[in-house]
């Protein structure tokens, strides 16, 4: 058993050194912009221009005992995630990897940074929901009262994806009253 524990440990402290590796690479070269071009050694913004990997991310900071790393990360959110800049995105990816990534980053820490951004990056993807059938359309435009299905998907909405936003949104309505 302790031959097994010794096994664990190093597994689990090679896990998070992977993760700080991937992490400091991501704040060197493309800090605040949804995802890190590791080869090119540079960020870019493809997702809406809202630090997708950081939000997605801070939940694995927090499991993984980063404690400064994730601080840094809610000091972004809390200073410059705004959602005003954001135009077009992606519904589902917006949904679970934004929307999902701050409402678990405030279960874990109960910072009231991470569920105020949240509240209002719900706020904005709602209109999505506004379709002639009520399943949310596949695209949003943020700052606009404009959704709509992808032509890359024939104009309709992949039920799959709409079927698991559920989650976030029941999330964010038990967590915002």
């Amino acid at each position: 058993k302790k031959e097994n524990d010794k096994v664990s440990i190093s597994r689990r402290e090679d896990v998070r050194n992977a993760v700080k590796l991937a992490w400091s690479a991501y704040k060197k070269y493309a800090w605040g912009k949804d995802e890190l071009m590791p080869l090119k050694k540079r960020g870019r913004d493809n997702w809406g221009k809202m630090g997708v990997t950081l939000l997605d991310s801070l939940d694995t900071l927090w499991i993984m005992g980063l404690e400064t790393e994730f601080y840094e990360a809610r000091d972004w959110v809390r200073d410059h995630l705004l959602l005003d800049r954001v135009g077009e995105v992606s519904v589902f990816e917006t949904t679970i990897r934004c929307l999902g990534g701050l409402l678990s980053a405030y279960d874990w820490s109960g910072d009231e940074v991470f569920l105020e951004k949240a509240d209002d990056l719900g706020s904005r993807l709602v209109h999505a929901f506004e379709s002639p059938n009520g399943v949310p359309f596949s695209r949003t435009v943020i700052n606009g009262h404009k959704s709509f299905n992808a032509e890359r998907m024939g104009g309709k909405t992949n039920v799959a994806e709409a079927a698991t936003l559920q989650i976030e949104f029941r999330h964010l309505s038990n967590a915002t009253g």
